[in-house]
């Protein structure tokens, strides 16, 4: 199956307001493809799918998918209607990693996965190769910044592609190039434990360096820098990576740092607006990448990336005070982004979290324990469930509020209500103008951060 095939077909797809989803079926509409799409609730992606002219359907119907041909649907999407349907008419079903398959199909493709840091390393990656002329497709798993979309739409036949690991989707694939950022305790409920995700990555690694895959490593990765192979470069800050990251200086302003290779001369205050150690490997794997290609990066041309959606991004100021916007969710994002707060310059900083789905929140619970009683000033909100129950004997945001207070003598915050939260920002900014508000979170809390900004200014 190719994109000529799915030309002559009538395709909709399950989930197309997903991040991951909806670069797809943009792609699919640049290319001729007749494309229809269903989800729950509208968000930003519907506009932007509906300014390609996609029509996208808001509740899942049986209806929905009469007189289609094929149906691609996201992994997110269980006993779906619309999926019992298709399998009642025959209709051909296949998931997001095997649309993700047929777009990559015949291009040179650099894939970026890990447990973190992979959407700023693919948008940051494509956009250095788009200013070098390369001009490749990218697909991200944010909205980029410098393209306003998760999607940059080129005819090239490069593809730099956020691939997911979270449902095995980066396990299909047979990049040209591959980088893997990390592996850490992520997406468990779909892997069962951290030892079935370790091994399905060095099964995956392996199968690559057979297929002359050239791969890029973290290094300082406790389990990646067990993996090698001649076929393997790895970067970090240990001296053993044959790329190492030295003389790192991080401000609330930028990152710079010196890149030294045993492949090429050593790159020399490499600067960068993306803050934080945790950058300094994403931009390490981006350079690593540009040397392959022959490719040469020089120290400014890092500061006209203007990153990715809901990665440390400025709402804007209301009476002096400033709202960030962060999509962490995990507790290792969580402390990176703790590390990077505690750059700033406020005298009071505020992290306000909406943790991501009970099993997450339960399996890393200790984790979220340990990471948050590090900060101040800390305001747990309700979990986003993610279409998940609480089950017995499972830990809520209230339990990690009181956990905190007793067990580590913190005094954070629970609030179940943006109302309730919003009344408490505006008596802060009654007692302080000096204040940093960060929100962080997968779930509701970046549209109610900006709904809540637009009544304020």
């Amino acid at each position: 199956m190719d994109i000529h095939f799915l030309k002559s077909k009538s395709v909709h797809i399950v989930g197309i307001n997903g991040i991951g989803m909806s670069a797809l079926a943009i792609y699919l509409k640049n290319k001729g493809v007749k494309v229809t799409g269903s989800d729950i609730t509208e968000n930003n992606n519907t506009k932007i799918l509906n300014k390609y002219g996609i029509k996208v359907i808001i509740g899942h119907k049986k209806t929905n998918v009469i007189k289609k041909d094929i149906i691609f649907y996201s992994s997110a999407i269980k006993n779906n209607p619309e999926l019992i349907q298709a399998k009642e008419l025959n209709i051909p079903l296949y998931s997001r990693a095997k649309l993700l398959q047929i777009i990559c199909k015949n291009k040179f493709v650099i894939a970026v996965s890990g447990s973190h840091g992979k959407t700023t390393t693919t948008s940051l990656l494509g956009y250095i190769l788009d200013k070098k002329g390369l001009n490749p497709i990218i697909i991200s798993g944010g909205v980029m910044k410098n393209y306003g979309q998760n999607i940059h739409l080129t005819d090239s036949e490069f593809v730099v592609v956020e691939a997911d690991e979270s449902d095995g989707t980066v396990f299909k694939l047979i990049p040209n190039y591959l980088i893997y950022l990390n592996v850490d305790k992520e997406h468990l409920d779909y892997y069962r434990s951290l030892s079935n995700l370790q091994n399905k990555v060095e099964s995956y690694i392996r199968k690559l360096i057979k297929k002359n895959t050239k791969i890029f490593l973290n290094g300082d990765d406790k389990f990646l820098k067990k993996i090698k192979s001649k076929n393997i470069n790895k970067f970090g800050f240990d001296s053993s990576n044959q790329t190492i990251i030295k003389n790192i200086k991080v401000t609330d302003k930028k990152t710079i740092f010196d890149l030294v290779s045993s492949h090429h001369s050593t790159l020399k205050n490499i600067t960068s607006n993306l803050l934080g150690h945790h950058n300094a490997y994403n931009i390490a794997s981006v350079c690593c990448i540009l040397n392959e290609l022959g490719i040469r990066l020089k120290s400014k041309d890092l500061l006209s990336f203007q990153g990715v959606e809901r990665r440390m991004n400025s709402i804007g100021t209301i009476q002096s005070s400033t709202f960030i916007d962060d999509y962490a969710h995990h507790p290792l994002e969580i402390e990176k982004l703790i590390s990077v707060i505690m750059l700033f310059t406020q005298q009071n900083k505020f992290l306000i979290i909406e943790p991501h789905r009970y099993s997450r929140l339960n399996l890393l619970y200790n984790d979220y324990l340990r990471v948050l009683s590090d900060f101040e000033n800390v305001i747990i909100l309700d979990t986003y469930t993610a279409g998940e129950s609480l089950k017995k004997n499972w830990k809520n945001s209230k339990d990690l509020v009181n956990d905190l207070n007793t067990v580590k003598s913190k005094k954070a915050l629970y609030i179940n209500d943006y109302q309730d939260l919003f009344e408490f920002l505006d008596n802060m900014m009654k007692k302080s103008k000096n204040n940093l508000f960060v929100f962080a979170g997968a779930g509701s809390i970046s549209s109610e951060l900006k709904t809540y900004y637009a009544r304020r200014i």
